[in-house]
Parts: C-alpha cells; sequence; structure tokens
C-alpha cells in the first residue's frame, strides 16, 4: 500500500484542470480563471464557503497536468493546501523511520 501511495504521489493527478471548470457552474463560485505559468497551467478560483467566506484558491499545474501546489487565500491568510514536492518528502520521511537498518 505505501509503494502505490508513493506512486499516486509522484505520478497521479489529485485533480485536472478539466475537473475545475466545471465549479464554475456552481451557486456558491463567483469565477474560475485558466493562466499559463512558467512550469504549465495556473488556475484561480473564488468561492464562498458555507460559513459565507470568500476564499480564493490557486491551483498549479506542470506541464502534464499534474498538481503541484494548491493554496488558499482568505483574506490576509493564505494556507498552502497541497503541496506535491513536500508530501514526497514527508513520505520518504515516515517511510525512512519503519524501514530497520541493516549492517
Amino acid at each position: 500500500m505505501d509503494i502505490r501511495y508513493l506512486y499516486n504521489l509522484i505520478e497521479g493527478h489529485v485533480i485536472l484542470p478539466s475537473e475545475l471548470i466545471a465549479n464554475v457552474k456552481l451557486p456558491n463560485y463567483e469565477f474560475v480563471k485558466f493562466s499559463n505559468g512558467y512550469t504549465g497551467l495556473i488556475v484561480e478560483t473564488r468561492c464562498a464557503l458555507n460559513d459565507g467566506a470568500i476564499v480564493d484558491f490557486t491551483y498549479y499545474f506542470d506541464k502534464q497536468d499534474k498538481l503541484l501546489k494548491l493554496i488558499s487565500q482568505n483574506g490576509s491568510l493564505s494556507e498552502v493546501l497541497f503541496d506535491r514536492e513536500l508530501e514526497v518528502q514527508k513520505f520518504m520521511r515516515d517511510i525512512k523511520g519503519k524501514v530497520p537498518e541493516t549492517v
């Protein structure tokens, strides 16, 4: 199971840019904008949460449409919700801690 999870982290699509297009039809979404960035697509969305807060989400994709990073912006509060590189590093640290050392 760990190898499958690692493979999905490295090679998998968490979400595709095309899946975000449908969000603009939802009543709580104000916009979904696509632009071309240096590493791939950048998708910006704005939506109202259940508590009424207006939040912007920025999705960064690579050239193969794999999500690299997802950042939320709620007023002055910015939070990284997903970072592929950091998730892989964290997983590798965790797995190293579980593997017994051999001499």
